[in-house]
């Protein structure tokens, strides 16, 4: 055997550079050890799982914001859509209204089911939408549609309803046929709101019913002769609310007068009033001497017989079988003192009834108003003053009547909703002189008040306010009630003007402008008039009175004016002609309460 060497094998080692390298190679884990926990591409891997969910989270906001303004969309619509189907004068079936407005938006695939429940007056429409919205994205994870449930309802039912109208029926109201278009306007007005009380078909009445008060104005706003007792008034030319004098229990015969000349307060003068008739005269009570025994001084002076000097200190009243009795005003002088038999002047009872007439205190019942009296809502309680008769302005006895004060015949109407009785009175309106336009708003405004409900039921009992209405106007927040005022006038508001003698015969004869300068006074001036129409304006707004303004064949100035009250743009009308009707007929049919209830 031969032997051989052995050779072993060239090992090829690795080549080392370094002495890190020789410490990697010499501490490093084997092969299979450096695969289990090598790191290399992990962060790949975990971007891409935060991407995936990134993308899911986006594609589901995506899908709900998408939801949501579909659903938004159809919520308006729908919501739109009952309300027009809910609105009284929509003569249209409401489920047809309902699917137009679908359709107008370009909605027709939505099925809609609508139900109605109706009465008189009173109308409630519901409607509801069954839709699905298709997902984009949400599908992915299963989801393939979300359920669009949409429903909404709307009622309107005409509620208790308290408005006041108030027309200006000043001198100025007689041009261009002013007058008879405003009165054709207040008419359909009134038609139109009242049709709301009752059915004409049936004659079913509605649970909530509409009341207006008209509230006609010139220089002032008379609120009627039972009104002006109520609230204290005083004529003037009369006595106290206490009287001196009773009321005579049969017919008078004569009236002496005793006057003190000399000014010691005894009786030294005597007027006798003779031949009174038996029947009742026009004008004040002559059976009851408080209701003008102010007027004989007057008289006296007018027929030469007294002087301005001489004071009233009492009067001995004569007629039918009641003895003569001697009645004192100052409280200290005896029947003694005087002489019922023996009088210094004599005059004719029809004499002094003509004379009283030039002068009445009787035609209208206007109250002076306090300025504290524009800063409530409430009835005026500054003043039992009465308003004197008087002309200021160029008066025009083919349109108008005498006076600053509307006659008794011309004052407010009280809580009415008898259609024939609102038209009677607006067709025999007349015009008068001045434009009170804060007056007019003053008492608008009072007859909304609450505080104002014993006023009504008073006026009630007077025959005045039909019972039903005895306990109106309602409280303001009073559930299902509406209040508004509905202004109409052509001209900027006037200041105050006064006779400076009440009792001064020209007042029923001469207009103030063509008299003396010092036969006039100025109660205020228009800029505070207007300063206190603008207060009840907003008083009216904060108690959420709704106040709708007309400016009628006016100035710039004066259409400014009444548009500041009004209360919103939309509430105000600026009109000529015969617009004035039709602006009349959109305010009534605004008044209504319309409401969503779903």
């Amino acid at each position: 055997m031969v032997k051989k060497n052995y050779v072993a094998p060239e090992i090829q080692m690795p080549r080392i550079r370094t002495r890190r390298q020789l410490n990697s190679i010499l501490s490093g884990p084997s092969k299979k050890g450096r695969f289990a926990t090598g790191e290399e591409g992990a962060l790949t891997i975990f971007a891409l799982f935060v991407f995936l969910m990134l993308l899911a989270a986006t594609g589901i906001a995506v899908d709900v914001a998408n939801y949501e303004r579909d659903r938004v969309k159809l919520q308006w619509v729908l919501d739109n859509a009952v309300l027009a189907a809910a609105n009284l004068e929509q003569t249209l079936p409401p489920e047809e209204v309902v699917n137009a407005h679908l359709a107008a938006q370009g909605l027709s695939e939505y099925q809609s089911s609508v139900a109605v429940q109706e009465a008189f007056q009173d109308r409630t429409v519901a409607a509801a939408i069954g839709a699905e919205y298709d997902t984009k994205f949400m599908r992915l994870s299963g989801i393939d549609s979300i359920p669009l449930g949409i429903g909404a309802a709307a009622n309107e039912a005409a509620p208790h309803t308290e408005i006041s109208l108030v027309l200006d029926i000043s001198g100025s109201m007689g041009s261009n046929n002013r007058v008879d278009l405003m009165q054709a306007a207040a008419k359909a007005f009134i038609t139109k709101s009242l049709s709301r009380n009752e059915d004409p078909t049936t004659g079913t009445k509605a649970d909530k019913q509409t009341s207006i008060n008209v509230i006609p104005f010139a220089g002032q706003t008379n609120p009627g002769s039972t009104m002006f007792e109520y609230l204290g008034g005083e004529r003037f030319g009369t006595t106290t609310e206490e009287g001196y004098f009773p009321t005579w229990k049969q017919d008078i015969s004569n009236v002496v007068f005793w006057f003190d000349t000399s000014g010691d307060g005894s009786p030294d003068y005597s007027v006798k009033i003779d031949s009174f008739p038996d029947n009742d005269v026009d004008g004040f009570d002559k059976d009851d001497v408080d209701t003008y025994y102010y007027y004989v001084k007057d008289f006296a002076i007018e027929n030469s017989v007294l002087t301005e000097d001489a004071e009233l200190v009492g009067a001995s009243i004569k007629g039918g079988k009641q003895a003569t009795e001697y009645y004192s005003i100052t409280g200290d002088v005896e029947a003694s003192e005087t002489k019922f038999n023996n009088v210094d002047a004599e005059l004719q009872f029809n004499d002094f009834h003509s004379y009283y007439q030039t002068i009445p205190n009787n035609e209208s019942s206007c109250l002076e108003l306090s300025y504290s009296d524009f800063m409530t809502s409430q009835l005026p309680s500054g003043s039992t003053e009465q308003v004197p008769y008087f002309v200021n302005w160029d008066y025009d006895e083919t349109t108008q009547n005498w006076g600053w004060c509307p006659d008794d015949e011309m004052s407010i109407k009280y809580a009415q909703n008898d259609e024939v009785t609102l038209h009677s009175f607006i067709d025999n309106l007349r015009l008068f002189d001045g434009t009170g336009t804060n007056y007019s708003l003053k008492y608008a405004l009072a007859l909304l008040d609450p505080s104002s409900r014993d006023a009504f039921a008073y006026l009630s009992t007077m025959g005045e306010v039909p019972a039903e209405f005895a306990n109106r106007p309602l409280n303001w927040d009073h559930e299902d009630t509406s209040k508004y005022i509905v202004l109409m006038t052509d001209g900027r508001t006037s200041p105050q003007v006064r006779p400076a003698d009440e009792m001064e015969e020209e007042n029923g004869l001469t207009e103030l402008v063509s008299r003396p300068s010092e036969d006039t006074t100025i109660t205020s001036s228009q800029v505070t008039n207007l300063q206190l129409f603008k207060q009840q304006c907003e008083l009216a707004k904060a108690n959420n009175v709704i106040i709708y303004a007309v400016a009628f064949e006016t100035s710039d100035q004066a259409a400014a004016e009444v548009k500041s009250c009004a209360s919103s743009p939309s509430h105000y009308y600026e009109v000529t002609g015969e617009e004035i009707i039709d602006s009349f007929v959109s305010i009534a049919g605004s008044i209504q309460k319309l409401r969503l209830i779903q």
